[in-house]
């Protein structure tokens, strides 16, 4: 929302709108004896002597009767709207200070036993997204609430290394009404106010001009937008962001110093995103940067969540303190942020994506290790921590970290390898079920509400997906008048179900790679031994250990699980090299680097 100033000397009226910097902007200007129809405008920099020398020149030319060439009222107003401006922009920082200060007071405020009690036992993810789910009434859809929550709160790390950030973003589809926007607002809801940037519409250069007037303001930050059409305008803005952490913009600014001159934006991050959607996909560069997970509908849906509104109006509900849950949590995360960089303890060849069924399986394992990290960083108290080279601290992630982004991973995640939904599956089936029924119908195809009756779901839910599946998948033809029909010798082979998260490590086999750390239960690997992954629960009960990933070529010694692993800490800027800086541990003398 812009800013207008009004300002008003002698007989002349002025108005400035601010564009987003603290001393550019459009200015209007009418003399009230003469009438607003000699009124003139333009964009203009107040601060700027020659931009304003130039602004009352050309006033002057177009209506010399209005704002006469020897008066000097037009430019004594807008120096002196100038300082209006920047007394009020500096009071307006000084209140945004205050009230930060008052924020970081109130989390300093709360007992360090508490903030012990909150981080300070491993499972502090559960706890987060059980608390807030609590006050805000969710029903289910824990592993989207966990998936949110890491990529929101893995703005906080520390890249790696240059241009290389470590966050994790989110695409979250559903239909209108699933909980998109319920399941983000009720993480955001915890999370200190510094860690959040929200917003419902923005202009294509806006985070280029609140960078401008705040060069701090999108540093560690999620960016969450109330739907996808918010980041229509922002996708050039947002690629870069994510790809490396900063952005830049060059343009030339014509009511400078100089006419004509160059001059660049710059945003630093690192941001992550969340998104969320009822598309089927968003921009593709952009949509392979993020993971994409969609809300399924379930049985009874809606009578479960209005039941979750009802208790809202209850009175022990309204008796219940949340802002004091909130407030808890946004001072335990923010004790968090005094160690923003984590490890991994060592780099096994097999600690990587083996597959090559996504083409952009490099960003997606990027996106899935910072879940990892996120985790590790939450559970930091818990945690191993090394001094680096330069003095500053780590945190070595853990098995444990690794297990918790697989289940979040395989519970939520889905849509990040499979292009098919449940929802589009019954669409497929039902049309395939009625070309097999009717055979007589030469071709013909099947209307919305037909293919809708047959899948068990809304018509409207398939309309909302022909499109997806004809012009994207190439699985219908989609004809307004003949409806819609399955391409020539499709079979449901081509659709079915399949185990999606395949290539990447076994959270057995990384327990047996950096074994398992304090605090966390073992089990014996024969409880383990001969289970079909793809029949195993999305949730293990314990970490298991003592379990190895089967080689993928025998012939390929990289393939092979390492002979002779040694006990190293690596960063994760080059997962499959050897890092240049490696943090050996020997017994007795703590860490120091090898060269």
């Amino acid at each position: 929302m812009s800013t207008v100033y009004e300002y008003a000397l002698e007989s002349l009226s002025l108005e400035f709108e601010l564009d987003g910097t603290p001393s550019r902007g459009h200015l209007t200007v009418w003399n009230e004896k003469v009438g607003e129809e000699q009124t003139f405008g333009a964009r203009i920099d107040i601060a700027s002597s020659k931009a304003v020398a130039t602004y009352v020149k050309e006033a002057q030319a177009l209506y010399p009767k209005a704002f006469p060439a020897d008066d000097l009222t037009l430019r004594t107003a807008i120096n002196e709207l100038g300082i209006h401006v920047k007394d009020d922009e500096r009071a307006r920082k000084a209140r945004a200070s205050e009230e930060e200060d008052e924020e970081t007071d109130s989390e300093a405020a709360v007992d360090e036993d508490v903030i012990e009690n909150l981080i300070g036992k491993e499972g502090v993810l559960d706890r987060y997204v059980e608390a807030v789910a609590k006050a805000r009434k969710v029903h289910g859809d824990r592993s989207e609430m966990k998936l949110v929550a890491l990529g929101a709160l893995s703005a906080q790390l520390e890249p790696p290394s240059a241009d290389n950030p470590a966050g994790a973003n989110v695409v979250l589809i559903g239909e209108p009404g699933r909980g998109k926007n319920y399941i983000a607002d009720a993480v955001a809801s915890g999370l200190p106010k510094a860690f959040v940037y929200s917003f419902e519409s923005a202009s294509e250069k806006s985070f280029y001009y609140q960078a401008d007037a705040n060069p701090e303001r999108f540093r560690h930050t999620w960016v969450y937008p109330n739907e996808a059409e918010a980041t229509d305008r922002l996708v050039e803005t947002l690629r870069p962001l994510l790809s490396k952490g900063s952005a830049s913009h060059k343009t030339v600014d014509t009511s400078g110093e100089d006419s004509n001159a160059f001059r660049e934006f710059d945003i630093a991050g690192p941001i992550t995103v969340t998104i969320p959607t009822t598309r089927n996909k968003l921009d593709t560069q952009l949509q392979t940067r993020m993971l994409v997970s969609e809300l399924e509908d379930f049985k009874d849906r809606v009578p479960k969540h209005s039941a979750q509104v009802s208790e809202t109006f209850l009175a022990s509900y309204a008796e219940e303190d949340h802002d004091t849950v909130y407030r808890k949590w946004r001072a335990a995360f923010s004790d968090l942020i005094k160690v923003r960089r984590v490890v991994i303890p060592s780099m096994h060849p097999d600690f990587r994506m083996r597959s090559n069924e996504v083409s952009h399986g490099a960003r997606l394992w990027r996106n899935f290790l910072s879940l990892m990290l996120t985790n590790a960083w939450l559970e930091q108290r818990n945690r191993e921590r090394i001094t680096l080279r330069d003095e500053s601290e780590a945190i070595v992630a853990t098995a444990e970290d690794y297990r918790v982004a697989y289940e979040v991973f395989r519970g939520a995640c889905e849509r990040s390898v499979e292009s098919l939904s449940e929802t589009h599956r019954k669409i497929l089936n039902a049309v395939f079920g009625l070309q097999k029924e009717e055979k007589n119908l030469r071709g013909a195809g099947f209307s919305l509400r037909r293919v809708g009756e047959k899948a068990g779901i809304s018509h409207e839910v398939v309309r909302r997906n022909r499109s997806y599946l004809s012009r994207s998948l190439g699985f219908l033809h989609d004809d307004d008048e003949s409806g819609l029909k399955l391409v020539k010798d499709a079979d449901p082979s081509w659709w079915a179900k399949k185990e999606f998260i395949v290539g990447f490590p076994l959270p057995e086999s990384v327990y047996t790679w950096w074994g398992t750390p304090k605090g966390v239960d073992s089990v014996d690997s024969t409880e383990i031994e001969g289970e079909n992954p793809l029949d195993k629960p999305k949730s293990l009960s314990t970490p298991p250990v003592d379990m190895s990933t089967p080689p993928v070529d025998s012939e390929k010694p990289i393939d092979k699980p390492n002979s002779d692993p040694k006990n190293e800490v690596s960063t994760l800027s080059t997962p499959s090299e050897a890092s240049p800086h490696t943090i050996k541990k020997e017994e007795g003398d703590g860490f120091t680097f090898s060269t």
